[in-house]
């Protein structure tokens, strides 16, 4: 093939651009419907704790139409299906039913001013009187408690009932710290560390801080709680009388620490002090369904819409989680000193009592 010389290569080139710029402008008389009819798609949401006495699922669906899609919002009707069944049962590892108990729509307090409309705020109920979720039953019953829990959606003009599936957890046996009544320290040869022994095949930790201080003002006093999330958490295999555990633990660095008071607790010009009162340190085990789900909406941003869910015929993330851990823990007269005085969290007035 003869090379295209460079006058003959820019005529196509502008050429080309011409063609595009035609095609642009007649493709706009034609007719366009940016709005495509779509059946709604389900949404399902439902994060259950066993130790909880209520357990909730939430059901909404997508919405489409001509027109502002933050209007829709707003209308209860655009987001919630009418005359749905709920149902939640537990069947055991060879898929044997135990127990199957249908959800109770209910009307709970408003939702948050947002998006979406903030009343009616509905969602799907039922307590541990109805299904048995807890692992102290079934130790009373000689079951063993190797369970999966399943999620049912009947929904009436759908074709596709909507299912999903997780596994039922044990509860982390927490063996560091042992006492409510011990000092939390930073600094020394021991720092403050937890640890904990799961049996679950699969599983995610997270650790839920929670703070409890005073925030003294000129005419009243007011009682705070911070919190924060630590995650990262990675397991090592111990051999034990038994068998091999997997051994989970953490370690509290105190520059970690005081930047995540920082980050949780704001400066505010009418408080004149504050006093730290105790801690709380809970551990947070789940599936990986919501590691999988927390860490891909982390990304779908970069990936435009990529998303993950363990919902069959809908959208959305059903799991379970327990949780344990050890409350009202007190710092060491040097950590409330770094408190106090520390760069960290000077800024925040905190005393050093």
């Amino acid at each position: 093939m003869l090379p295209i010389s460079t006058d003959m290569y820019s005529l196509i080139k502008i050429f080309c651009h011409i063609l595009l710029i035609l095609s642009l402008v007649y493709s706009c008389k034609s007719d366009f419907y940016p709005n495509i009819t779509s059946a709604p798609t389900p949404l399902v949401y439902g994060i259950i704790s066993p130790q909880d006495s209520l357990y909730n699922i939430r059901l909404t669906k997508t919405f489409i139409g001509a027109g502002n899609a933050y209007d829709f919002s707003l209308i209860p009707d655009s987001i919630y299906y009418r005359n749905a069944q709920v149902f939640l049962e537990t069947r055991n590892m060879e898929g044997s039913l135990i127990e199957r108990v249908q959800l109770t729509e209910q009307t709970i307090e408003d939702r948050l001013p947002g998006i979406f409309a903030t009343s009616p705020n509905r969602i799907f109920q039922t307590d541990a009187s109805k299904i048995h979720l807890r692992p102290e039953y079934f130790s009373s019953t000689v079951q063993p408690y190797d369970l999966n829990l399943h999620l049912e959606v009947i929904i009436p003009g759908n074709n596709d009932t909507v299912r999903s599936v997780t596994h039922l957890r044990t509860v982390p046996k927490l063996t560091e710290p042992r006492y409510t009544f011990m000092k939390v320290y930073f600094y020394g040869e021991q720092p403050f560390w937890m640890e904990w022994i799961d049996s679950n095949s699969e599983s995610m930790f997270q650790i839920l801080v929670k703070m409890h201080y005073t925030d003294f003002l000129y005419d009243e006093e007011r009682e705070m709680i911070a919190e924060w999330v630590l995650t990262g958490i990675e397991a090592n295999m111990t051999s034990f009388p038994g068998g091999d555990h997997k051994v989970y633990s953490y370690y509290f660095r105190p520059e970690n620490f005081y930047s995540q008071v920082r980050s949780a607790i704001k400066t505010d010009a009418e408080v004149e002090a504050r006093v730290c009162k105790k801690l709380d340190f809970i551990v947070l085990s789940s599936n990986r369904e919501m590691e999988y789900y927390q860490s891909v909406f982390e990304i779908s941003d970069d990936y435009h819409g990529t998303s993950y869910t363990n919902i069959k015929n809908g959208f959305g993330l059903f799991t379970t989680y327990s949780s344990t851990g050890i409350y009202g823990l007190t710092l060491g007269q040097i950590e409330l000193d770094s408190l106090a005085t520390g760069k960290y969290t000077r800024h925040l007035k905190f005393k050093n009592y």
